[in-house]
């Protein structure tokens, strides 16, 4: 197979580039940056169910196969395993692989003496004896189905996570406007639902918070996610166009591209704090607040031509606005959503019997994806609830912990120390090769990253593909581009040719043809010209270190000289 080095390097939309402003024709995304925008995008659009088996998860996976077949192709044929960055490469994809292997080794058949002997799980084979059967071979899991499932899930954040690290930082930006892009939709959506009422047709799951904005999720919990992280990534942007500004008293100078930025930003942050109000998801409020102070915190770091007060009155002018506008519509409701107790909440329930199982289910667990199942095993009829059952934990950490014993706390360990190294080399002043912008977005991440967290205590929002894939994405902006910040890849010679043959020389290196003469008896028959690649040497004429055929070199008995050289114009099979 053809390497995927070129393709990378080739742009896409060419015929649309006279159509597009300067601004936009100048950068020209490459296949990796195409192919993990479109992923996000679908991720976003269909990943916002809470359970697997889904009809928009099975497109969305069947979508990711190839995506991360390219990734990882892309990534093999990357220069990166000849330079010193590679060992961090390693530890992350390694990381990626453990993750990855876990779900597979749960799925394996084990003999009965282990299922009696090591992973005790007596009462399961009970079930068999009163049966009259013998123990059969069986996996870990208790449900190899929904540990598929399961599995099968980590395919759209995977190819994701590994074509994002190899973008440069630049095309990480344009990976924060998407979400920012798809988060402003799905706010209008939310809107409208909202407006339409419960029987609203833009509801697109059957068990949803008929009442609330949700978008394109099925849980408010999950939209409010996204909410704040649109939040966060809108500040970033927020932050560079006030680095650019002059006076905010002298209105002359704005350029029209400031004026424009700057409406957009506060429209932005006036929809996404409306639609925040409108999910009345108390988490979803509670880290929102959050992060409008991690926002300012972001502000006050970027010390670019001392734009920290200006970005802070521009931050603070904006989501002032945007409570002004919004709280109007939605303060009734969100004070009715926290007149609700929260102490009754079924979470407390949830989580109790939660810690029973992970403890019965010690040291192994019961297989990924099998909370359900395990679930009902330890749940009392005076624990049930009238027409509901527990589809999750609501706390991510303890469902981690009933479904992968230990090996899931001990992964979870090592990424928040990770996190914690790389953030902290994140919010000092940043190293050379990353400008302010780039670290300041690296800062957003690691401010989303924490606040997805902190919101699987209480939910399960990185349960869901479209959380996830925001999630990974954003722990791809913390990792250095295994590319390097602007560097190009190298042609490979198979597919050069290839393309040249096609399509004629690359726009990327410029081709000289050299004619033949008709008594050259090597010269291809039903081909009169070759296409050859310049050598640049410093100092000396393309063509004077090539020994070139006696005939070439004086071919009319008259002194030496270089051969003849057509442009491409010239050349009749152009």
């Amino acid at each position: 197979m053809a390497s995927l080095g070129s393709f990378r390097a080739q742009p896409l939309g060419t015929v649309l580039t006279g159509l597009v402003p300067v601004q936009i024709r100048e950068y020209r995304p490459g296949i990796n940056f195409s192919v993990c925008g479109l992923m996000l995008i679908c991720s976003l659009l269909l990943g916002g169910g809470t359970r697997g088996g889904f009809l928009s998860d099975v497109i969305l996976q069947l979508i990711a196969i190839p995506a991360l077949l390219i990734s990882v192709l892309s990534l093999i044929d990357s220069p990166i395993w000849r330079t010193q960055t590679s060992k961090d490469i390693y530890r992350v994809l390694g990381f990626c692989c453990v993750v990855a292997l876990i779900p597979l080794i749960y799925l394996v058949p084990l003999p009965p003496w282990i299922w009696d002997n090591v992973l005790r799980r007596e009462e399961l084979a009970k079930i068999f004896d009163l049966l009259g059967n013998k123990t059969p071979w069986m996996p870990i899991s208790v449900s190899p189905r929904a540990t598929w499932l399961s599995l099968l899930s980590l395919l759209p954040p995977m190819a994701i996570f590994i074509l994002a690290i190899q973008l440069s930082y630049k095309e990480r930006r344009g990976l924060s406007l998407i979400i920012v892009a798809v988060g402003v939709v799905s706010t209008f959506v939310g809107l409208t639902q909202v407006a339409e009422g419960p029987s609203s047709l833009l509801r697109f799951f059957t068990i949803t918070n008929k009442t609330e904005a949700v978008g394109f999720f099925a849980n408010r919990n999950h939209f409010a996610a996204l909410l704040y992280a649109v939040l966060i990534f809108a500040a970033v942007w927020a932050i560079d166009v006030s680095s650019k500004i002059g006076s905010l008293r002298d209105l002359k100078s704005f350029e029209t591209v400031t004026i424009v930025a700057l409406t957009a930003i506060f429209i932005i942050f006036i929809v996404v704090i409306a639609g925040e109000a409108m999910a009345r998801s108390r988490a979803g409020l509670a880290l929102t607040m959050i992060a409008l102070l991690a926002v300012f915190a972001l502000a006050f770091m970027d010390g670019r031509n001392a734009s920290r007060v200006k970005a802070t009155k521009l931050l603070l002018g904006a989501i002032f606005l945007a409570f002004i506008l919004s709280m109007q519509f939605a303060l009734y409701r969100i004070l009715e959503r926290f007149a609700t107790d929260p102490l009754e909440d079924a979470r407390i329930i949830f989580a109790h019997k939660t810690i029973a199982a992970a403890k019965a289910f010690m040291p192994f667990g019961s297989g990924s994806g099998t909370f359900v199942p395990v679930y009902q095993m330890f749940e009392g009829p005076s624990d049930a609830i009238a027409n509901t059952y527990a589809n999750h934990a609501h706390n991510d950490i303890l469902e981690l912990w009933l479904e992968t014993g230990v090996l899931g706390p001990i992964l979870l360990c090592l990424f928040v120390i990770w996190l914690g190294f790389t953030s902290m080399q994140l919010w000092r002043p940043p190293p050379a090769e990353m400008s302010a912008f780039d670290c300041t977005l690296g800062r957003a991440a690691t401010v989303i990253i924490v606040l997805l967290l902190a919101h699987s205590f209480v939910d399960y929002p990185m349960r869901t593909e479209a959380i996830m894939a925001v999630f990974t994405a954003c722990c791809a902006f913390l990792i250095k581009p295994v590319t390097g910040a602007e560097a190009g890849v190298k042609f490979t010679a198979s597919l050069e040719r290839y393309l040249a043959q096609r399509k004629g020389p690359l726009k990327t290196r410029r081709t000289v043809l050299v004619s033949r003469p008709a008594s050259d008896s090597s010269a291809t028959p039903t081909r009169g010209w070759e296409t050859v690649p310049p050598r640049y040497q410093t100092g000396r004429r393309w063509g004077t270190d090539i020994e070139w055929p006696k005939e070439w070199q004086n071919p009319d008995g008259q002194s030496e000289a270089s051969p003849t050289a057509l442009t491409p114009d010239e050349d009749p099979e152009h």
